[in-house]
């Protein structure tokens, strides 16, 4: 075997799983979300959460159920599951899972696994109140009618103390904008479903309006 062969096969033994993951070099976690859906005898509405107020983090936020991946969860999914039957009190087997909404990284740091999935319609809620204030349902076709606001955001960098300036090229003192993303707002009554959450719910209503399935209350000009 020549001299290069045998340094093709060591550098080719480096990858012996050939799953591609995510560098967490920038402190990112992973989280999985469901968009719940519950029927009742005016039609489909989407569940949500209120973040109970002695949360460390955005107490009193409006959310879905999820948080952060265990090593116990098989995948992504059943994160979802779990935390919707730790916060909701609904065992994962009463949960019909439609399908997996695209995931994204969120502004504040996780990657975000959202699932919509459909709750068992007479089934009374067990809240686990230290993580959930209260919760509250949206009528479907409330939500297609509305008309979100769009705000942007701009995402920026700096140089910390001690940072190489001077080997990175281009890269100017003070903030340094390198990108931006839409938030979307959801104004129902005297709530504003934003954030993660309007971001989620966004995407599952046009996913909804481009599979034509709309209550005829919803329907509107584009």
């Amino acid at each position: 075997m020549s001299q290069e062969m045998e340094q093709r096969q060591k550098l080719a033994g480096l990858w012996p799983d050939q799953r591609q993951r995510v560098d967490k070099t920038l402190r990112l976690w992973e989280s999985a979300v469901l968009l719940p859906l519950r029927w009742n005898k005016h039609g489909w509405e989407i569940l949500f959460e209120v973040r109970a107020a002695n949360m460390s983090w955005q107490p009193g936020d409006i959310c879905f159920p999820g948080g952060h991946r265990e090593d116990s969860d098989s995948n992504f999914c059943a994160t979802a599951l779990r935390e919707t039957r730790e916060e909701l009190g609904i065992p994962e087997d009463k949960i019909q899972v439609l399908g997996p909404l695209d995931y994204f990284y969120g502004y504040s740091g996780p990657m975000i696994y959202p699932f919509a999935g459909i709750l068992p319609s007479q089934v009374s809620l067990q809240l686990d109140k230290q993580e959930v204030g209260e919760v509250f349902s949206v009528p479907l076709k409330d939500l297609l009618a509305i008309h979100p606001v769009v705000g942007k955001l701009s995402l920026a960098s700096r140089q910390e103390p001690g940072f190489p300036s001077q080997w990175a090229y281009g890269f100017q003192d003070g903030w340094n904008i390198r990108g931006g993303y839409e938030v979307f707002f959801y104004p129902w009554k005297k709530r504003i479903i934003w954030g993660i959450t309007g971001r989620i719910l966004h995407q599952f209503l046009e996913r909804v309006r481009q599979g034509g399935i709309l209550p005829e209350a919803a329907h509107r000009d584009h």
